[in-house]
């Protein structure tokens, strides 16, 4: 018996809805000066956006990497990969590491002071930002305008202070603010199926988008395999450099027991007879160290290029770039739908305001 009158409750509510409903149509058609006036606005500011917005010009370069490093695990891999268990792809932590060089500062700045041709200037590719994007320096004196500023060398250590602060704003640019990340000019993805990285540019000249994707992706290659090699690259180095000390011993050492047979081709005396038994066993043992150094010289030359990384670029972008364009329609469209929104919002809220205020007066 209780729940009649709660289902003739619910349809009242929805008849009192509909009919609510329609008085706020009724409303807003009764004041439709004030969505009009609002449409006008919205579609005007889409307008304006239209016309002051300059196209930019993206390019995309995509490559791979190869991190099969051998060592103990190469045999395991080697025998899941016979049952399509094994991979030799990178990690995601080797990925996501990549992902985080590319918004480095040692990184982005071996890409700014590496010098190409522009237009005909040759330059700091940090200069061609600073032409492009009219960035003033910071000013002379507290409170005076802003000075016109470029590079004029690559020393880092010796930045003075205007350096640096330039050099941030344009690494500000290039990984873009915190806040709005979007407006970065480089960005960088992977793809986690196919293991795929991708560099994005966007820049507001072809040319300049160009140069930044591809000096990009080569101060980041570089950077990351000499930081995976490291370690090995330095063991090389000491084995190598000990291997070249011993071979310098050892022929001048030969030398030196040539040089005594020579001078003494009819020796008679003992003492003639033990030096030459000297620089004998001393050419002896500096050959046996020598095979022991040039062995492990091999071993650390064949641990360094098992560990060297593999980059490999798959696709570059080319000139001519199509530049990305807005649709007048689409802006327009936005600005009807927008400020009709908009407008009647504010009627509904008026009505919905004089309604209060009339319930108070009673």
């Amino acid at each position: 018996m209780e729940e009649i009158p709660k289902t003739y409750n619910e349809e009242i509510s929805l008849r009192d809805l509909i009919l609510k409903g329609g008085s706020f149509i009724q409303e807003i058609l009764r004041h439709w000066r004030i969505p009009e006036v609002c449409i006008a606005l919205a579609v005007g500011f889409q307008v304006y956006k239209y016309i002051t917005f300059e196209p930019v010009y993206p390019a995309k370069i995509t490559f791979s990497v190869d991190e099969d490093e051998g060592g103990s695990n190469a045999g395991l891999t080697g025998i899941l990969g016979q049952f399509g268990l094994g991979s030799v792809r990178p990690s995601r932590y080797n990925l996501d590491k990549i992902m985080a060089l590319s918004k480095s500062r040692r990184v982005i700045e071996h890409t700014l002071f590496s010098k190409l041709s522009i237009d005909g200037k040759n330059d700091f590719l940090a200069n061609h930002l600073i032409r492009e994007y009219k960035i003033k320096g910071p000013a002379a004196t507290p409170g005076g305008k802003p000075t016109d500023f470029f590079f004029t060398h690559d020393s880092l250590a010796i930045f003075n202070r205007t350096e640096n602060e330039m050099l941030m704003t344009l690494y500000g640019m290039i990984i873009g603010p915190p806040e709005h990340p979007e407006k970065a000019l480089v960005t960088a993805d992977y793809n986690e199926d196919t293991n795929i990285m991708s560099i994005d540019v966007s820049t507001s000249d072809e040319a300049l988008s160009l140069a930044l994707a591809q000096r990009m992706f080569e101060s980041l290659s570089r950077y990351y395999v000499n930081k995976a090699i490291e370690k090995q690259l330095k063991t090389y180095n000491v084995v190598s450099a000990k291997k070249d000390s011993v071979l310098t011993v050892l022929k001048s050492t030969e030398y030196q027991l040539a040089n005594f047979k020579d001078t003494r081709r009819g020796l008679l005396m003992r003492t003639d007879q033990i030096s030459e038994l000297r620089l004998t066993r001393e050419i002896t043992a500096l050959s046996a160290m020598y095979a022991e150094v040039l062995k492990n010289t091999e071993v650390a030359d064949f641990s360094l290029k098992n560990k060297l990384p593999f980059i490999q670029l798959i696709d570059a972008p080319l000139s001519p770039i199509q530049p990305t364009q807005i649709s007048l329609l689409r802006k327009l469209l936005m600005g009807i739908i927008i400020g009709g929104f908009i407008g009647s919002a504010l009627v509904i809220c008026r009505r919905i305001w004089i309604d209060i205020m009339a319930d108070q007066s009673h």
